[in-house]
């Protein structure tokens, strides 16, 4: 397998998205407090400069673009016209929902249906990532947001752990959700109404997984920063019930995997974003996105 690094000297790239219609990737870099568009060959100009953490992206129907202010709790809503010309700023920057929950959380990574509904992760702080997560360092329950399409937000599923990385079935009947340390990825259905129902394991991975993105086949590709805490991790495809079908490594002892996203013109090109080993303080500088291809698209 070839892996080619695309960009470097990021901070701490994560959510990519691929743009089909412009043929464009987007991705935020959460530390940095920005939000990238990136050509196929790895040209790379910034959208947005948010004024703290943002992470989880998405679009609506008229191309406006979404992203979710990590600390502030909230999904922004940015200009699809100043957005297309690279120099949204923050006063083209406006609310679109707040995310609120019972319990103070952070918000990250989020996914859109179709018809714009769009289901957010939040977790609780308070776990330290410098030494191992169990009982003396506890990892946090966080929810499941639901936004509907006109910007109103509730809480939809109260009991996951660490919810990370989001990502729907391909035929958007499911939504499956990377409990990071629970270990495993949690699957629920889709109501007619939006709501989730019928949670469920979708893979246990021994491994915690923090971004994912599903492939035509409903196989999922996941980011584990680590397979053992300490470690560089990497990138885990998995079907349904667990059958681990590839694992790639981070070769480099001082970069962990984190996101991951399939896009690219036939859709077959994933998108791997890495930076400093999980656990260890991180600098401007760090990040990096690498590409490789696969054999099953996007779906």
């Amino acid at each position: 397998m070839i892996i080619e690094t695309l960009i470097d000297n990021l901070f701490f790239p994560e959510s990519p998205r691929w743009h089909n219609s412009e043929q464009k990737w987007y991705f935020s870099d959460i530390l940095n407090h920005r939000i990238h568009r990136m050509s196929v060959s790895g040209k790379l100009e910034t959208v947005f400069t948010a004024p703290n953490w943002i992470s989880g992206l998405g679009w609506l129907e008229n191309g406006d673009l979404l992203g979710v202010m990590m600390h502030e709790q909230r999904i922004v809503r940015l200009a699809h016209d100043y957005m297309l010309a690279g120099n949204c700023q923050a006063h083209h920057c406006h609310t679109y929902t707040d995310l609120n929950t019972p319990l103070v959380s952070i918000a990250n990574d989020l996914v859109m249906l179709p018809d714009g509904t769009t289901y957010t992760g939040s977790f609780q702080p308070g776990m330290s990532e410098a030494s191992v997560p169990g009982p003396h360092n506890r990892p946090r329950l966080g929810y499941i947001i639901m936004t509907t399409p006109n910007g109103n937000s509730h809480v939809v599923e109260d009991n996951t752990c660490f919810p990370n990385g989001l990502c729907l079935t391909p035929d958007h009947s499911s939504l499956i959700v990377a409990e990071t340390f629970g270990y495993a990825l949690t699957m629920w259905d889709i109501q007619e109404d939006r709501l989730l129902c019928n949670r469920r394991p979708f893979a246990y991975l021994g491994a915690a997984p923090d971004g994912i993105c599903i492939d035509a086949e409903g196989c999922v590709w996941v980011a584990c920063p680590y397979f053992q805490y300490g470690d560089s991790g990497g990138y885990v495809h998995v079907a349904e019930g667990g059958k681990i079908k590839q694992v790639i490594e981070v070769t480099d002892l001082d970069k962990s995997a984190y996101a991951c996203q399939l896009g690219g013109p036939d859709g077959c090109d994933l998108l791997l974003c890495e930076s400093t080993v999980f656990g260890r303080e991180r600098q401007l500088g760090d990040g990096r996105i690498r590409i490789t291809r696969v054999d099953v698209p996007a779906p």
